[in-house]
């Protein structure tokens, strides 16, 4: 068991989640920056698996002023909080050769040991729980944010500009807009624009198209097994036979928060009960929440049709 000098279990939770963070942002978790949402400023963790998030209401707008008259001042705001439960709780362990830990820096060992597993298996299985997470939630929070429509080059530009009319329509700011697709629904997406583009310049038909620059977005390809709308979560993050596929998602980052909590990250010292090796472990609290008063900021395109061929968690 890892213990200070004191005896004392060691847990390097904390230490151990600040040095991964680098390593995530190093390699192909693609979903880094909706786990990243400016939202997440505003939680307060509230045990190990709650959070809280504050909602401000004001109660009245301003009022007809009367001169030469004393106003009764009294409290036009309520302050209350969102309360949400972590409900994606996860361990991973495995035992590790003693000649693969230097014991002089345990937090680098564990970094070194956990490297493979993080690339090949905790980042698509985070990609894969943004996702559904994200599509479940806003089928039940926002359902006319999904849309069933199929893409194709005639259709996409203008599905994209009713998208961010409806989301101008609610009042989601337009800073911070980004524009997931699978890389089928890239290629239509630079298809169509470059044929607008040339008609445009051309002045062939009837066409004007200048309500939205896909430039002021940012756009993410994401391969289509990381971008469906339910996965099996038991061991990993396997694809299953009822899953929709996503072709294109819009998304205000900040809609949602994507809190994550290590709560306990360890090795025991080899011992006969573990055949003289260490023991490796890691637990982690995680969520993907859509807030209900930023819901309309999501827009999501899936197809009708569900996905027929399933996979395990890959970095492919």
């Amino acid at each position: 068991m890892t213990v200070n000098h004191n005896g004392a279990v060691l847990n390097f939770a904390e230490k151990y989640q600040a040095a991964i963070a680098k390593g995530f942002s190093d390699q192909q978790l693609r979903t880094q920056i909706l786990w990243n949402s400016p939202s997440n400023n505003e939680i307060n963790f509230d045990g190990a698996k709650h959070v809280k998030v504050p909602k401000l209401t004001i109660d009245g707008g301003r009022k007809d002023r009367t001169r030469n008259t004393i106003t009764n001042a009294v409290g036009n705001y309520s302050n209350d909080y969102y309360t949400y439960e972590l409900t994606f709780d996860r361990y991973w362990e495995t035992l590790v050769d003693p000649l693969d830990v230097d014991e002089t820096n345990m937090v680098t060992s564990i970094a070194n040991v956990t490297n493979a597993f993080n690339v090949q298996q905790k980042l698509p299985e985070m990609d894969r729980y943004m996702m559904s997470q994200l599509y479940k939630e806003t089928a039940k929070k926002n359902a006319d944010g999904v849309h069933n429509d199929e893409l194709t080059e005639a259709n996409i530009l203008p599905q994209f500009d009713a998208a961010m009319a409806r989301m101008d329509e609610n009042r989601v700011p337009s800073t911070g807009r980004i524009l997931f697709v699978t890389p089928k629904t890239n290629t239509i997406l630079k298809s169509a624009e470059a044929q607008n583009r040339q008609a445009v310049i051309n002045g062939n038909g009837d066409i004007a198209r200048n309500v939205y620059s896909l430039d002021s977005v940012n756009i993410v390809v994401i391969p289509s097994d990381l971008f469906q709308s339910d996965y099996d979560f038991t061991e990993g993050a396997k694809v299953i036979d009822d899953s929709l596929q996503m072709n294109m998602m819009l998304i205000w980052n900040g809609a949602q928060i994507a809190p994550q909590k290590y709560s306990f990250v360890g090795m025991d010292a080899p011992s006969a009960a573990t055949s003289g090796n260490f023991h490796y472990y890691e637990q982690e609290y995680a969520d993907v929440i859509v807030l209900d008063p930023k819901a309309a900021g999501i827009e999501i395109f899936v197809d009708k049709a569900a996905s027929k061929k399933t996979k395990t968690t890959s970095s492919k």
